[in-house]
């Protein structure tokens, strides 16, 4: 089927949809522009109050706490990303019941998920030394364990409320998304002031920073539920069997490719506060968070585009998806490069200023930083397309063996280089094992013969 033929499935004009794709794609990323600025604005002003307030070992402890605990997000089994998928199908095809049982059926496989791993949380927390685990000999160990009981909960309650964003990201609406975690930012600045200002302690801290911006995806899913799209509420008679097996089956390969990046990203500090000390985690987590600026146009679009070029290849309308992978890919990769030039020549400069002498990284690892950062910016434009597709075997499988070699050079080199190892594990991993065989497959996708898919599942 050619493309022009496949829209005879869909009444409105070819070139009129694509337009109104891609403007729906500006103004997401419009919005994002909003709420990244709103979140850059506050990390500049958090960041250095906590370092201050904290000294560098509690604030190691901090971020490894956030950051790993963001690692058993893959224990969501893939769920809430196939949910993109389903909602952007269901929006492709108007079909509103099936965007309702497709809610309902993640919304409570969610709940189920995060309850069970409470229970499990609830149950082992006796047993475990977290002092040990985060090398943090030198706090009292009722603190580093409290703090990640309360990163804990929120994040259990985080897990079923950040469906919201998957479901207005389906029907291309991430501008109102966008807008409630601007909100969620602001409050979580304003709680790490006042926990300051009234000396709380670590716990307090994690509390505040982490629960305002779950507490703004809870306001946004009631949002959704209540006035925006009722038909998405998730009522009990909704749920389908026939979906959750495929929020299951195919959420097993995006489960495979969030294990591989909760390797790859999360890992990071856990390996250098066990093997190098909480304190060597601050100028590596600076770093990469400066660092991270450079993919800020790609951090904008990608989340808008995912939906956009899943309801693309619904309709068949690969001259669009090639257009627009081709501009993106260039736009964002000049982008990154630019930065990444500046952060070489000033990088070190400008975190003297901004967090304080104990953050300033070594030369080395802000040259790896930057290395990676353009690797990785090619990579998510890549991913972007084969998630859209649903076509995550290669880029799963590929993933997690990358992310078991990555882990065994990061503490395999740890040990000799320090957290430059760490960074440089990431960076020979991806180019050895993930570059290749994902960007052939995107070739391929992308120029097979147009077809519009049709492949709903059967509703109850």
């Amino acid at each position: 089927m050619t493309a022009d033929s496949a829209y005879s499935i869909f009444p409105e004009d070819g070139q009129e949809v694509g337009r109104k794709r891609f403007v729906r794609v500006l103004q997401a990323s419009a919005s994002a522009f909003v709420t990244k600025g709103t979140v850059l604005l506050v990390n500049l002003i958090s960041l250095p109050i906590a370092v201050r307030y904290l000294g560098a070992e509690q604030f190691g402890i901090w971020a490894t706490i956030t950051t790993s605990l963001s690692m058993l997000l893959v224990l969501d089994l893939g769920i809430a990303n196939t949910l993109t998928n389903l909602i952007s199908e269901a929006y492709a095809r108007g079909d509103k019941k099936f965007a309702s049982h497709s809610s309902a059926t993640a919304f409570w496989l969610m709940m189920a998920v995060s309850t069970v791993l409470g229970v499990a949380g609830w149950l082992i927390w006796p047993w475990v030394n977290w002092n040990g685990i985060f090398h943090a000999e030198n706090l009292e160990s009722s603190l580093t364990s409290r703090s990640v009981a309360v990163a804990y909960g929120v994040f259990l309650i985080g897990m079923p409320t950040g469906l919201a964003a998957k479901l207005l990201g389906g029907y291309q609406e991430l501008r109102s998304a966008n807008l409630f975690a601007a909100a969620g930012s602001l409050c979580a600045l304003l709680g790490v002031v006042l926990v300051v200002r009234f000396h709380g302690g670590l716990p307090v801290l994690v509390g505040a920073s982490s629960g305002a911006l779950v507490l703004a995806n809870a306001a946004c899913l009631l949002w959704i539920w209540m006035h925006h799209k009722p038909w998405l509420a998730p009522w009990p008679g909704n749920l389908s069997s026939s979906i959750g097996k495929r929020l299951l089956h195919t959420g097993s390969e995006f489960f495979l490719i969030q294990l591989a990046g909760l390797i790859v990203f999360s890992s990071d500090n856990l390996v250098i506060s066990h093997y190098a000390g909480p304190a060597e985690v601050t100028p590596y987590n600076v770093t990469w968070r400066l660092v991270s600026y450079a993919s800020a146009l790609q951090t904008l679009m990608l989340p808008a585009l995912w939906p956009a070029y899943s309801e693309a290849f619904v309709r068949g309308d690969l001259v669009w998806i090639r257009t627009t992978f081709r501009r993106v890919m260039i736009s964002t990769m000049g982008l990154a490069l630019t930065c990444c030039i500046v952060f070489l020549f000033a990088g070190r400069f400008l975190i003297l200023h901004w967090a304080g002498a104990k953050a300033v990284p070594s030369g080395k690892l802000l040259f790896w930083m930057c290395i990676w950062v353009l690797i990785s910016t090619f990579m998510n434009n890549v991913a972007c397309i084969l998630v859209a597709a649903s076509e995550t075997r290669i880029q799963a499988w590929s993933s997690v063996v990358g992310a078991i070699v990555n882990l065994a050079l990061s503490i395999w080199w740890v040990r000799s280089m320090g957290s430059v190892g760490v960074i440089l594990g990431t960076v020979i991993s991806y180019l050895l094992l993930l570059v290749g065989p994902q960007t052939w497959k995107v070739l391929k996708v992308m120029n097979r013969p147009s077809e519009s898919r049709d492949n709903a599942s059967e509703l109850p």
